[in-house]
């Protein structure tokens, strides 16, 4: 490992809307060691920021500087709080994130040690504050009251280490005798919590179900101080990259707000670039890994970029970072820099496969910039909003780009859903919290990465394709930057299709089971033509709200030939009266399509209601059955022909 031959370390602190400089000789972060000649540059730096993004007044500011140091895997840290209260509630004292210690690891697990809290400006005036370790919370607490639309002014100083092990949002992993070494660094610094009507303040833990993140958006300024031989992908646009004996120091800022800042440090990383219009696109990977990534993760980066941009809205910021990681899971969303595993490499898979993965992952991640970054909302308590979203985004791009929405669904979702609770017998309501989730014995990953996006494809398929498309991009201008949550979006659809859709947002996103439909009763009247069933949905009594879905209807004649053919509306249990030109002898639900139903399997293409034997044979075609009993039949008649014959040898 590289041993730093003089540490310089930076701090960013905000003094009458400029930034001063503060450069140390060693780890030692005493503010009085001052060098203020650089304090010029840092001031127009600010102004032209400010003067680019327009008018944010009302948003907090951040200055974040490090000194990575390699040998511990950690870092020391300032972070310059400008914290902006943008609530009608005075406050005393504001609690803040402290993430890296929940995460898993092998054998050093990661940690956020507070060093030292003060008022800016005043070095000596020391803020009280406390840690909770088992919640990874720390409450600071303010010298005076925090008034609405105030702010409050302090220096946090800090020292972060990262777990080791490749399993969590944040780690060091790798070796150097094979050039794979990484250093990734997420959820690393002290972040403020949010306060909402709902909560009030959202201090939840780190969670190792869903995402635990739920951030307002803010300003950033970002100084990292590394070795020279690391390549830094980080969230920002590089504004400085100045020389520092054997270090170098970085100066990322994103220009417009964010919700969060995340970097990665390599001394491997492989780097391609290209300018998407104005937005400098790159992607940052091992050597180890080039064969699936040169080339092609940039394209599918993108197709990612263009295509959200087109369908959603533009991307505001000037730089995005696609980056491979350590991690047990697929990949990783922060604003302006997203991460792809590296596990892809050890797959036995066949090449085409693994690139298949890769394209997935990547524009999965990149969609999280509009559903999580631009619009938030509280991933604890509405996770499956953004997943779904995103999942939803991610399959459009497999429509767009490779003809088919469900291109990177390895099992189609409908079918996951519709077998989910014969497989599982669990409930499957979408509208819950990571901890609702738990308490009810309900998947989070499979309600918001499967379920949620089907449910929105089936929306899309209701109000029509221009109309939904046209509803996320005014989702996404009315609440970019701003929290957003499954109310808001619902108003959106509406005011858009200019209808009132309780009949599906309530039901799809609130019932805990699939309908489950079974014909109760049918009657043909011969002298009027007149058909009359009853149509009971089974899940009706378990669930507080009735489904509507329209359903193709079919009935059938001797030579099952189609007699009546039209789409019906089922609205719970459902009584349908239509008249027939002759005696019909079968009648038919059709699961077509994105059509909701509980299933036993997938033989279950249809809901069968026989007349003249008076049997209810739920999917299967009568045919098909006699030929299955015949099959069966004829099979045990040569077991046991084969048995006797046995016996008599």
């Amino acid at each position: 490992k590289i041993q730093f031959l003089s540490i310089l370390y930076l701090i960013s602190i905000l003094l009458g809307g400029s930034i001063v400089l503060i450069s140390f000789n060693s780890i030692d972060l005493n503010p009085e060691n001052n060098i203020s000649n650089v304090n010029n540059f840092h001031q127009e730096v600010i102004e032209s920021k400010l003067k680019f993004a327009g008018d944010y007044s009302n948003f907090s500011k951040y200055n974040l500087s490090l000194l990575f140091i390699e040998s511990s895997s950690s870092v020391e840290g300032n972070l310059t709080v400008d914290f902006y209260n943008n609530d009608p509630h005075n406050f005393t004292r504001i609690p803040f994130h402290l993430y890296l210690s929940g995460m898993m690891y092998d054998s050093r697990p990661g940690s956020i040690t507070i060093n030292d809290i003060y008022e800016y400006g005043n070095v000596s005036n020391k803020l009280d504050y406390t840690t909770y370790s088992n919640d990874q919370l720390m409450w600071v607490n303010l010298s005076d009251i925090l008034e609405p639309y105030q702010r409050a002014k302090f220096i946090i100083q800090f020292t972060s280490i990262l777990p080791d092990g490749g399993y969590d949002r944040a780690n060091s992993y790798g070796n150097d005798f094979d050039s794979s070494r990484i250093y990734k660094f997420a959820s690393f610094y002290p972040i403020a919590c949010v306060y909402d009507y709902e909560d009030k303040w959202n201090i939840d833990p780190y969670l190792d179900n869903g995402d635990p993140f739920y951030f307002d958006m803010a300003y950033y300024n970002l100084f990292i101080e590394a070795p020279d031989d690391m390549r830094i992908a980080a969230t920002g646009k590089l504004k400085e990259k100045i020389s520092k004996g054997s270090n170098i120091r970085y100066h990322f800022d994103p220009i417009f707000p964010v919700r969060e800042v995340t970097f990665s440090a390599s001394k491997y990383f492989e780097l391609e670039t290209k300018m998407v219009k104005r937005v400098n696109l790159s992607v940052f990977y091992l050597p180890k890994s080039s064969d699936i990534w040169l080339n092609d993760a940039i394209d599918y980066a993108e197709n990612a970029l263009s295509l959200y941009n087109a369908t959603f809205g533009e991307f505001p910021y000037s730089t995005l970072n696609v980056v491979e990681e350590y991690t047990a899971y697929g990949g990783m969303e922060y604003p302006l820099q997203v991460y792809a595993t590296e596990a892809i490499d050890d797959w036995s898979y066949p090449l085409s496969y693994k690139k298949h993965y890769l394209e997935k992952v990547i524009a999965h991640e990149i969609c999280h910039q509009w559903w999580y970054n631009l619009v938030g909302n509280d991933e604890v308590d509405h996770g499956f909003l953004d997943e779904g979203l995103t999942c939803w985004s991610t399959d459009y791009y497999g429509e767009i780009y490779h003809g088919d929405w469900e291109h990177f669904q390895y099992t189609p979702y409908i079918e996951d859903v519709r077998l989910y609770y014969s497989e599982n017998y669990r409930p499957s309501k979408i509208n819950q919290s990571v901890y609702e989730c738990l308490s009810t014995d309900t998947d989070y990953v499979f309600i918001s990465y499967y379920k949620a996006p089907l449910i929105f494809e089936i929306l899309r398929g209701y109000i029509g394709s221009s109309d939904f498309i046209k509803s996320l991009n005014s989702y996404f201008q009315e609440y970019q930057n701003k929290i957003a949550n499954l109310n808001d979006f619902q108003k959106i659809m509406e005011n858009v299709t200019e209808s009132n859709l309780d009949w599906f947002f309530k039901p799809m996103f609130n019932n805990w089971y699939l309908p489950n439909y079974d014909f109760k009763e049918a009657n043909y009247n011969s002298n009027d033509g007149s058909l009359t069933c009853k149509i009971e949905d089974k899940s009706e009594s378990q669930n507080p709200f009735q489904y509507a879905q329209k359903i193709p209807f079919r009935a059938y004649n001797d030579q099952n030939q189609v007699i009546y053919s039209n789409d019906v509306w089922i609205n719970g249990t459902t009584t349908i009266n239509i008249t027939l030109a002759q005696e019909p002898s079968k009648i038919s639900l059709l699961f077509n399509d994105y059509i909701l139903v509980q299933l036993e399997s997938l033989e279950q293409s249809s809901l069968n209601y026989l007349f003249k034997e008076q049997l209810i044979v739920p999917g299967y075609n009568y045919w098909i059955l006699i030929s299955i009993i015949l099959s069966s039949l004829v099979i045990l008649y040569l077991q046991r022909k084969e048995k006797n014959k046995m016996i008599k040898n």
